[in-house]
């Protein structure tokens, strides 16, 4: 069969919430003030029950360290039997050393901090006291050692609110929270770009030090080609049905028309139906663009696929996040 591009759609760009979804733009996440201004990704899901078919997934653009703070709650919040995670913010940020070695987890729902925290002193964590309360102290985990470095700080503000991360971050959005700061402007406007319905949705800050940071499958992927030299690259993601994946890449003005000329190729690499011709094998005609959009120093568009193309795409892709069950809710 000859490979193709599936039809892309052009971005719809919305902030109301979708009433017949049932799903809210990400600009009403109750957690997204805290999430500290400057941050270089910011990633997030809702996270809706079993009982709702088509409607759960997620697809996050993270660092190694992000993912092991959403393992390592999971692994926490465990001994609480009745506990519902609502949404989730997975952040990451440079420190003074130029990496991404500052990492924040928020997660919004309901928690029985009493219990979460008796268990975790229980298995060998400390206490730190900071200005409102009491903070546990999480070692590495012994199946991450030599993969996480930290020593994280977690925190749950009234049974409603978990933060998990370096005690930079986390001292950051507890100072949000303290004072109610408004979402930082520059992250509302590039959510503003997104459609409403999406339920998972990353904004990248482009740099060499993201790209190093990001984790992918595969290290040369069609993805990690797509990012390379962008100044933004933001994905939505709505789950249904048929899953719907969203992309906007900005570039810089100076260096718009080239580059955008160059993630074109990429653009129809990412959305390619069929898996690129392996080493040897017959050339394949080149694939056709779809109905992409450009303008000055951006290119987006959309793909609508079925659960079992969004697992082969995922593959083909080099995302190392897809996970298409939710996170436990609890009994």
């Amino acid at each position: 069969m000859r490979p193709f591009a599936y039809g892309l759609i052009g971005l719809i760009v919305s902030t109301a919430v979708t009433v017949s979804s049932g799903f809210a733009s990400p600009l009403n996440s109750k957690l997204l003030s805290l999430v500290p201004p400057g941050a270089e990704i910011v990633s997030g899901f809702e996270n809706h029950p079993v009982g709702q078919p088509h409607e759960h997934g997620r697809l996050l653009l993270s660092t190694r360290n992000d993912r092991l703070d959403l393992d390592d709650w999971q692994a926490l919040a465990g001994v609480d039997g009745k506990r519902v995670v609502d949404e989730v913010i997975e952040v990451a940020a440079s420190s003074g050393g130029g990496r991404l070695t500052e990492h924040l987890l928020l997660v919004g729902g309901h928690f029985d901090a009493e219990r979460i925290f008796k268990a975790a002193l229980l298995n060998g964590a400390e206490t730190t006291e900071y200005e409102a309360g009491t903070a546990l102290l999480i070692k590495p985990f012994a199946r991450e050692q030599g993969e996480m470095l930290d020593t994280r700080w977690l925190v749950i503000l009234n049974d409603r609110i978990a933060m998990l991360g370096t005690e930079v971050m986390v001292r950051k959005a507890l100072q949000r929270y303290a004072t109610h700061a408004d979402i930082d402007m520059p992250l509302m406007e590039r959510l503003t770009q997104m459609r409403s319905d999406v339920t998972s949705w990353n904004v990248v800050v482009g740099s060499p030090i993201t790209e190093e940071s990001l984790v992918f499958t595969q290290p040369n992927s069609m993805l990690t080609r797509l990012i390379e030299g962008a100044e933004l690259l933001m994905v939505g993601t709505r789950f249904g049905p048929k899953i719907r994946v969203d992309f906007s890449l900005h570039v810089r003005n100076d260096h718009a028309k080239g580059v955008l000329t160059e993630k074109a190729a990429s653009f129809a690499d990412v959305f390619a139906k069929e898996p690129p011709a392996v080493s040897g094998s017959q050339p394949q005609p080149q694939r056709p663009l779809g109905n992409l959009s450009f303008e000055a120093d951006r290119i987006h568009g959309s793909v609508e696929l079925s659960a079992s193309e969004f697992e082969r795409w995922n593959e083909q892709g080099g995302f190392a996040r897809r996970l298409q069950e939710p996170i436990s809710r609890g009994e």
